[in-house]
């Protein structure tokens, strides 16, 4: 569960609720909605193969050695970045705090995270992961209790929120252009399961090496319970957070610069007497980091071992007790272009976080990629390319034009009235950083800082970001069906039955029947595909 989150998720969601209400937390409802689609359409279709690299899948179905390059390239460009991005925000975090150089940081982090990963393989991840939620959540937990107590109580606190403004749940407008509503982020919560818990390539290959499918499913709804229940926590967080400074905000008055820097900055302001609590903060920041960093790692090292190494004449020609010992190799490369990108990221600053908004971009394609081969059976290597094609380059678009020419969402009112004038902050944080995420991610994604010039801004533009996943899944599906159906007499490989759903597998069958006209039509169920066993 952890592997799916970073530093980013503990700052990004706690700055949402503070900046902009409460309306995300419906999003929980999308998350649970997601939980359920993936168990039961993605993983009856991973399980069953027992596959280390979800892109192995996308070779087999389409049987296309050109597709799965296609999404493997375009995979790593991302984790590239997302790696160096989990190094940089803890410890630009660190140095804002305690005046280490961010890039000393970054290479302890990598140096250290690379190590366990390379040498320990998956089970050292995992077990490292168990540790480190417990750090995160228990850093998380402690600086909500102390908001909280500081505050009054959580209903005081909650009080406060709905004075302020900051309460709002059912805003049920269908608009797709404001930034947030009931629909759409029930739409971000749903389709943000599906991208990191129903493709992702940490969490499909551990839930892949279970022993058994009642086993494998358990851990699964165990997950989201968990990451459910962490996200809860991320947003009382925020809550609690603007609740202590709702008379005097730190924005209003000019000592942070944006709101993703609230959680650093009361941590500094109000609980550096308290000897313990700074480094504890610290440490949760870098559990998340660390966790996200080693799963990357770990999968991209699963990837090229299983898609490109493998059966490779140099991996061939080696002695079988080498053979180990690539991986080792994959692992750190695979670290050490993290730190770079971690370094190169402290010089980009506002641009890395715009890059990382277009990288977001690629991930809702992929996914429509592995839903067309799950779901359609007629779909064949050309459709998947021109599909996911069209919609990789549409979401570019979208997305550029978002940056460049779209209206930043205004934030909710921040008060300095009870402010004492006659005092300033003896606070010496240095609001210098940002934490914002790639739209699929992202909690506080704004498009841009700067207003348009042109008083026209393309309708697309505007669009919310929580539609950019199902508009890039949309189009991947759409157009590789279409693609696919014309195609169709140029492909006449047969897909096999284990690379579909059970379901869409049966619903085949029985067209071909009808058109052959050699069986009758199901008279019963026991016609169908059994779907007991997973």
């Amino acid at each position: 569960m952890i592997g799916a989150m970073s530093s980013i998720s503990i700052l990004g969601n706690s700055a949402e609720m503070y900046a902009y209400g409460t309306q995300l937390c419906m999003s929980l409802i999308g998350t649970a909605l997601g939980c359920v689609f993936v168990h039961l359409v993605n993983l009856r279709v991973f399980y069953p193969l027992k596959i280390t690299s979800v892109y192995t899948y996308i070779e087999k179905r389409f049987q296309s050695r050109a597709l799965t390059y296609f999404i493997v390239y375009s995979t790593f460009v991302g984790t590239f970045f997302y790696v160096g991005l989990c190094a940089y925000t803890p410890s630009l975090a660190m140095e804002t705090m305690t005046g280490v150089p961010s890039w000393v940081s970054i290479i302890i982090m990598g140096v250290v995270c690379t190590v366990y990963s390379a040498w320990g393989g998956v089970r050292a991840v995992v077990y490292t992961d168990i540790l480190q939620v417990f750090v995160m959540m228990g850093g998380v937990l402690t600086i909500l209790v102390t908001a909280v107590v500081e505050v009054g109580g959580m209903g005081k606190v909650l009080d406060i929120a709905k004075e302020h403004g900051r309460i709002e749940l059912w805003n049920v407008d269908p608009d797709p252009l404001q930034r947030h509503s009931l629909w759409l982020v029930i739409m971000q919560g749903y389709f943000l399961v599906l991208l990191v818990f129903g493709m992702g390539q940490p969490q499909v290959q551990r839930i892949c090496s279970v022993s058994t499918w009642r086993k494998a499913i358990g851990a699964h709804y165990l997950n989201i319970a968990i990451f459910i229940t962490a996200m809860v926590c991320f947003y009382l967080l925020g809550l609690a957070v603007y609740a202590v400074y709702a008379d005097c905000d730190p924005l209003a008055t000019g000592e942070i610069s944006k709101a993703d820097q609230i959680v650093p900055f009361y941590v500094t302001d109000r609980l550096s007497g308290y000897y313990g609590l700074p480094g504890l903060f610290i440490a949760s920041l870098y559990a998340g980091g660390l966790s996200s960093y080693s799963s990357q790692i770990n999968a991209v090292s699963a990837v090229m071992w299983e898609d490109f190494l493998k059966n490779s004449k140099w991996v061939a020609s080696m002695k079988e007790e080498r053979r180990p010992y690539v991986n080792v190799l994959v692992s750190v490369i695979t670290g050490m272009l993290g730190v770079v990108a971690g370094i190169v990221s402290t010089q980009v600053g506002g641009v890395f976080q715009a890059g990382q908004t277009i990288l977001g971009t690629i991930n809702a394609p992929q996914l429509g990629l592995f839903l067309l081969g799950m779901c359609c059976p007629f779909a064949n290597k050309i459709g998947g390319m021109v599909g996911m094609g069209a919609s990789l380059a549409f979401n570019f678009w979208v997305t550029l034009g978002a940056m460049f020419y779209g209206i930043p969402a205004p934030t909710l009112d921040f008060s300095d009235e009870g402010c004492d004038p006659s005092t300033s902050s003896n606070s010496s944080f240095s609001p210098t950083f940002s934490f914002t995420e790639s739209p699929s991610y992202s909690t506080s994604f704004d498009p841009t800082t700067e207003q348009p010039k042109d008083p026209y801004v393309f309708p697309l533009y505007l669009m919310s970001y929580a539609m950019y996943s199902f508009v890039g899944v949309s189009i991947t599906v759409f157009v590789g069906a279409v693609t696919s159906l014309i195609t169709k007499p140029w492909t006449t490989k047969k897909v096999g039955k284990i690379y579909l759903h059970p379901a869409f597998y049966a619903l085949q069958k029985r067209w071909e029947n009808r058109r052959s006209h050699m069986d009758p039509p199901f008279k019963s169920t026991q016609d169908l595909v059994s779907l007991e066993k997973y």
